[in-house]
């Protein structure tokens, strides 16, 4: 897979704490990257961000900027920040979930109490709440810069002469 976060600038975004597990921590990231990422991004747009992740062309789009529209100023986060809160909304469900041949448990310390499930869905709620800000301004900086990323405008079905078609799709958690 290739991701386009490692869990250490995970953890510049997010507080996951000090000891991090990449056997836990990747595999969220991959699913926050392929289940959310590529539903905003479209397809297209989607393989032609990872394939330009190392472009300094794309930078921008990765670790924020500040862009025009319609003579206001806006900052956008990037991609970086979006993909966190995607991962968070997921990690945030999983952090104390061990899968074992004996099935699913959850750690619990001597002074500790496991948090109730609700309340973890809705801080998972939250984040998401985040990225969908966020993406919106995200979606404006695209927008302006159709000629910096042709791939965005077409991205959905492929085809050129086509107005990109996106849906709003809603999830239970």
């Amino acid at each position: 897979m290739n991701n386009l976060l490692t869990p250490e600038q995970i953890k510049s975004f997010k507080d996951i704490g000090n000891k991090i597990d990449d056997k836990k921590i990747i595999p969220i990231i991959e699913q926050a990257q392929i289940v959310e990422l590529k539903e905003v991004l479209g397809d297209r747009f989607y393989f032609d961000v990872i394939a330009n992740k190392d472009n300094v062309e794309y930078s921008d789009l990765f670790t924020g900027s500040t862009f025009t529209y319609y003579d206001v100023n806006y900052y956008q986060d990037g991609l970086n920040a979006l993909l966190s809160d995607y991962f968070m909304s997921k990690y945030i469900l999983q952090v104390n979930t061990n899968l074992t041949p004996f099935g699913a448990t959850q750690k619990t310390g001597n002074d500790s109490e496991p948090t109730e499930r609700n309340t973890l869905k809705d801080i998972s709620t939250q984040q998401l709440q985040l990225a969908g800000a966020r993406w919106e301004i995200i979606k404006m900086y695209l927008d302006v810069h159709l000629t910096k990323f042709p791939n965005w405008k077409f991205n959905i079905n492929g085809e050129v002469n086509s107005e990109p078609y996106r849906t709003l799709k809603f999830r239970k958690i």
